[in-house]
């Protein structure tokens, strides 16, 4: 991986306690675990895997793990956030980055899920990452099955951490046998699942 990628995003989580205490964004300023992030890049360069979709982009730690990943794959990620101080946010440490050579690799979309969703064609995705509001994580799930290739890796942050609230779309993914799921106690907790589809014995 690029040592002066690595420096500069280094310098971007130092920022995060400043950020944090600026009141912009109140409570919910996570930044990615660093190891989760390189984890998530790498399977993104084994899989070769193409089309990407964050939910909860945030500021833009996890979005510069997956877009460093993607650019090397020829794919693209559609990052999905909200909350207008944070896309603001976003967008400029990706600018900082990555340059304009950014706007190749990654859609930022300020935009609710479901708003999103209602316009976003019918394109299918190999890699989706939740890190949004945690009890969104299952409906929004549900939601986007039919835009799931087979095979395609969801990942989601902060189950561990937030376990109570992720409880029951843990407990879909190891029930339902379209997927396969572990959790690694890596951050604050990720889940890693696999949609392997419907069964057709």
């Amino acid at each position: 991986m690029d040592q002066k990628f690595l420096r500069r995003l280094s310098n971007l989580y130092k920022k995060s306690d400043q950020l944090l205490a600026s009141g912009r964004f109140g409570e919910g300023l996570w930044p990615l675990d660093a190891a989760v992030g390189q984890l998530l890049h790498y399977v993104i360069l084994f899989k070769k895997l193409k089309k990407g979709l964050e939910v909860g982009a945030g500021v833009g730690y996890s979005s510069s793990w997956f877009i460093s990943a993607f650019h090397q794959t020829k794919g693209k990620l559609v990052g999905l956030e909200y909350f207008l101080p944070k896309v603001g946010q976003l967008e400029k440490h990706l600018q900082q980055l990555f340059g304009s050579a950014y706007v190749k690799t990654a859609d930022v979309v300020p935009s609710e899920f479901t708003q999103w969703l209602k316009k976003s064609g019918r394109g299918k995705f190999d890699f989706v990452f939740f890190d949004q509001r945690k009890m969104d994580y299952l409906p929004h799930l549900k939601l986007l099955i039919p835009r799931l290739k087979k095979g395609a890796y969801i990942c989601a942050d902060n189950v561990v951490s937030h376990y109570h609230e992720c409880e029951e779309y843990l407990r879909f993914l190891r029930r339902d046998k379209r997927f396969q799921t572990v959790t690694l106690e890596l951050g604050q907790g990720l889940e890693i699942s696999r949609y392997v589809g419907e069964n057709t014995l």
